[in-house]
């Protein structure tokens, strides 16, 4: 387990391109998710192949992604959490409907709202692009603004444990979780309804690379199916 990286490593590619994360066929997804970095597999587990990628939902814009889009809800796609589809070209495809994103859905009661905060997200993101193209680094737009110099944390954690938080609900009452009591800590592994467990791979605080994000999203992998497993904390 690593904590706080700061630095770019072999194993890892910062801000990488969408058209390289997401399959074509799911290419609706570069409207709703941002590539934040990109990890070896075989960095958490030699067996494993191929990158996985950590990515930032635009949504929500209040309450959780997919807490106002529950009739759109399946397995894959629920209140706080969403599961990705892996391929074997290290790519992203959508397992559920697509509607789960409000902005999906131009009736909804807040796609305005949400389509502006989109906006502004979109725009703050290319900013960040831009100051790595030019200076090998990622600088949010909160750093411009308060001239903090202290390099990002690209990843909070990196393999390991995921540790207990506020993510684990609404996630529960969907997904099967298994505390683990070790050295006055708790942490916490994921199981599908099949007893097929999601591994921690990654943690990243959203904020860190764009001017809106979750305290910490969470990334699990299940190497059986190759799915993909993203959660949620906001403290």
């Amino acid at each position: 387990m690593q904590q706080d990286i700061t630095t770019a490593q072999d194993f890892l590619k910062l801000l990488p391109d969408s058209d390289t994360v997401f399959a074509a066929r799911d290419s609706f997804l570069t409207k709703h998710l941002l590539p934040l970095i990109s990890i070896n597999l075989a960095q958490i587990n030699p067996e494993w192949q191929g990158w996985i990628h950590l990515v930032n939902p635009i949504e929500p814009y209040e309450c959780y992604i997919g807490s106002e889009t529950t009739e759109f809800h399946n397995e894959f796609a629920h209140e706080n959490w969403f599961i990705l589809q892996l391929d074997e070209q290290s790519q992203y495809h959508w397992l559920a409907d697509q509607h789960y994103f409000i902005l999906d859905n131009n009736n909804h009661a807040s796609y305005t709202d949400v389509f502006n905060h989109s906006q502004e997200m979109h725009a703050d993101f290319q900013q960040v692009k831009q100051r790595f193209l030019e200076q090998k680094r990622v600088i949010s737009t909160s750093d411009v603004k308060y001239q903090n110099k202290k390099p990002a944390i690209l990843l909070n954690q990196l393999g390991g444990d995921a540790s207990y938080g506020n993510w684990c609900y609404p996630i529960e009452e969907q997904l099967k979780l298994k505390n683990i009591e070790q050295d006055d800590n708790c942490f916490v592994q994921i199981f599908d309804q099949h007893e097929r467990r999601y591994y921690f791979i990654a943690s990243a605080s959203g904020w860190e690379y764009c001017n809106h994000g979750a305290d910490n999203i969470l990334m699990f992998y299940q190497p059986e199916t190759r799915r993909v497993l993203f959660t949620f904390d906001w403290t």
